[in-house]
């Protein structure tokens, strides 16, 4: 059975992060180490794992991001493969079992991932990502570019992909997963195990406080994958930023800010007058105003 090494970055979340290092304990793949890499938390995260000292590996660093977290439990880790794991998640307990098993029957493919349920704050099912039935696999980086399918906390990729394609980036924050997957693409092909496998705690505050941000940091990931692709062409990246301005539409009707909605529906259509989502998008804000935030919401499409 080849190493696998589970990172889970942390802050300021302790009793979440019991709840992920017991899920990680509770697999049926054995030959695993974990590494809880403590991001400066300020709360007791730290006294709440000293029960665990002979079973996981815990290390303290000042607080520099998710990112840097996991950058430091990459360097760190041992094993054959790496999983990746936030601090708020669970796994299922066949999880690292599938992953790495798939891992080991097609030595073509870098890195697997799979669907995950969203959970609410109390654990409860509230839905499933992706909600797509066909996820791509293989070489997957133009697909990927169009839509980030692949959820965080359900990655397990060789250790030798890290070494190829380095580590996240720590200079953005919300898309540093998707530039992450993009680059690993660019080498290996991608696979896909179609059963969700991880709980996902869906906590959209943050994104939605920093809609501006995030804008930017998207718009960084899209420059960076074209720096390293130039052959994708100018009418697929006009796509790709028109892609970009639909979903910050879609952001702001979450925050229940239709005008800036409307604004970024216009942005998207301009940068790519064939987006039919955002066409339609911005017909539905026009005909419903401040009320098409409730009924997107209550329909489960934001």
């Amino acid at each position: 059975m080849k190493k696998v090494s589970v990172i889970i970055p942390a802050y300021n979340k302790a009793e979440l992060t019991v709840k992920t290092v017991e899920s990680v304990l509770a697999q049926t793949y054995k030959n695993t180490e974990i590494i809880v890499v403590d991001d400066g938390s300020t709360d007791d995260t730290k006294q709440k794992l000293n029960s665990y000292h002979d079973r996981i590996k815990y290390v303290y660093k000042n607080n520099g991001g998710a990112c840097s977290a996991r950058n430091v439990g990459i360097k760190k880790a041992k094993g054959d493969y790496i999983a990746l794991i936030d601090c708020d998640d669970i796994y299922l307990p066949e999880k690292i079992e599938m992953s790495a098993k798939f891992l080991d029957k097609n030595p073509d493919i870098g890195f697997v991932h799979t669907p995950v349920y969203f959970i609410d704050e109390n654990d409860n099912i509230c839905g499933r990502y992706p909600r797509f039935k066909k996820v791509p696999s293989g070489i997957v980086t133009k697909k990927l570019l169009l839509k980030n399918f692949v959820c965080n906390s359900t990655v397990v990729a060789r250790t030798e992909c890290f070494e190829k394609v380095g580590m996240f980036d720590e200079t953005i924050f919300t898309p540093a997963d998707w530039d992450m997957w993009l680059r690993l693409s660019e080498f290996y092909k991608a696979g896909y195990i179609n059963k969700p496998m991880t709980l996902y705690r869906k906590s959209e505050s943050y994104i939605v406080k920093h809609l501006e941000q995030s804008k930017r940091e998207l718009l960084i990931v899209v420059e960076k994958a074209f720096k390293r692709n130039p052959g994708l062409g100018i009418k697929f990246r006009e796509k790709l930023v028109s892609n970009i301005h639909y979903w910050q539409a879609l952001g702001y009707l979450r925050a229940e800010n239709s005008e800036k909605a409307r604004n970024e529906a216009i942005i998207a259509l301009k940068k790519c007058r064939f987006n039919a989502k955002a066409f339609v998008l911005l017909l539905l804000i026009n005909i419903f105003g401040e009320q098409l935030s409730g009924i997107l919401k209550k329909s489960g499409i934001i």
